[in-house]
């Protein structure tokens, strides 16, 4: 059963530096509105396969969903709700930057039911901004929260980046504060990663841009955690903290394991222990779809032992966190509990803040 549809929007204003999403600088209208119905094609292609569809969720991504008129997006969305079995309690969400949409856009998207939005805000200080390449300003981030509030939209996720090159943990600490002043309901927060293909990615690798090092990225970890919960914030996995009732309900599905479709230039999809990729090659993505066939790159069929992994690594991201038994070394567990890294409750195990912090580790030692 499919329950979540991820539709990917490639278009940006600038590539961000730290950025290792498929997304492309455009500026050619046109182009969007090839995309778009290029979009509708390939779900019709998908249609067409008869597959199992009640979607629970809608998600686009990006790139930037709010470069491109709401209006395409609200007649995807129409498309999408004649065409495909859905819930009625559908959660939609729309990642948006600052700069971009007020509240004539957000009006538009509430007319088309979204329901939620994720802001890529990363920070409140001009400083970090600047090092991490982001054109808004602090104030940008403030108009637009209330003009999505003004217009109905009151489920807001806003994004944080950390253990960005200079930073301070009293710097931290002034963004959390102010997050958690604003009428939000969601906070995902992120290390700052120097990924392999991007611009930072090869500054580190030349030495000509240092991260903070491991005991300040923990310092950094530990805070955030402590701050949010204090203020109100539950983090229910490793990088998101939420309101009660307001978690994701679409990057659930991902963590949980269920059946998703991805739609878009290097869209993922999940489906009958089938995991598949699409095209990252803007043309190659078109001109398959053209030719009326599905524009995937790469697929692979999880055996048993590896989908069994997937759910230790999914599971143990998540503060419900994974069924004992799934564990075949009980002294693996003990050893761990012993050191403060995870925590067992009613058969269940979950890692603490502290081996969230090296959870790769734990799940490389619990499955070797």
């Amino acid at each position: 059963m499919i329950e979540g549809l991820y539709i990917h929007i490639p278009f940006c204003n600038t590539k961000c530096p730290y950025c290792d999403f498929v997304s492309f600088v455009n500026e050619d209208k046109s182009i969007i509105k090839k995309y778009i119905d290029t979009l509708k094609k390939e779900l019709n292609l998908y249609l067409e396969k008869e597959l199992n569809f009640r979607l629970k969720t809608i998600y686009f991504g990006g790139g930037t969903p709010s470069l491109i008129e709401p209006e395409y997006i609200k007649d995807l969305i129409e498309f999408i709700k004649n065409n495909i079995k859905h819930e009625s309690s559908i959660e939609i969400t729309v990642e948006c930057n600052p700069e971009t949409y007020r509240y004539q856009q957000f009006k538009i998207l509430k007319d088309a039911k979204v329901n939620r939005i994720s802001i890529g805000n990363q920070s409140f200080l001009k400083k970090n901004l600047q090092v991490l390449g982001r054109k808004h300003k602090p104030e940008d981030t403030i108009e637009m929260i209330y003009s999505a509030v003004d217009s109905g939209i009151d489920n807001i996720n806003l994004d944080l980046i950390y253990a960005i090159p200079n930073q301070t943990t009293d710097e931290l600490e002034f963004d959390l504060k102010r997050y958690t002043t604003l009428p939000i309901t969601h906070i995902s927060a992120y290390m700052l990663t120097a990924y392999e293909n991007t611009v930072f990615g090869e500054l580190v690798q030349n030495n000509r841009l240092t991260l903070p090092d491991e005991e300040l990225s923990s310092k950094m970890f530990f805070l955030i955690d402590r701050f949010l919960e204090h203020n109100g914030f539950e983090r229910y996995e490793l990088s998101n903290w939420s309101k009660k009732g307001y978690q994701c309900k679409h990057n659930q599905g991902y963590w949980n394991h269920k059946e998703f479709l991805g739609i878009g230039v290097s869209a993922w999809s999940f489906i009958k222990n089938k995991r598949f990729g699409n095209e990252k090659n803007f043309q190659k993505y078109i001109d398959s779809l053209k030719e009326n066939k599905l524009p995937i790159s790469f697929e692979e069929t999880l055996n048993d032992t590896e989908f069994e992994k997937e759910k230790i690594f999914l599971g143990l991201r998540t503060s419900r966190g994974i069924p004992k038994n799934i564990i075949k070394h009980e002294e693996k567990i003990v050893e761990l509990q012993k050191n403060g890294y995870i925590k067992v409750l009613d058969d269940k195990i979950s890692l603490t803040p502290r081996g969230l912090m090296v959870i790769n580790q734990i799940v490389k030692f619990l499955i070797d």
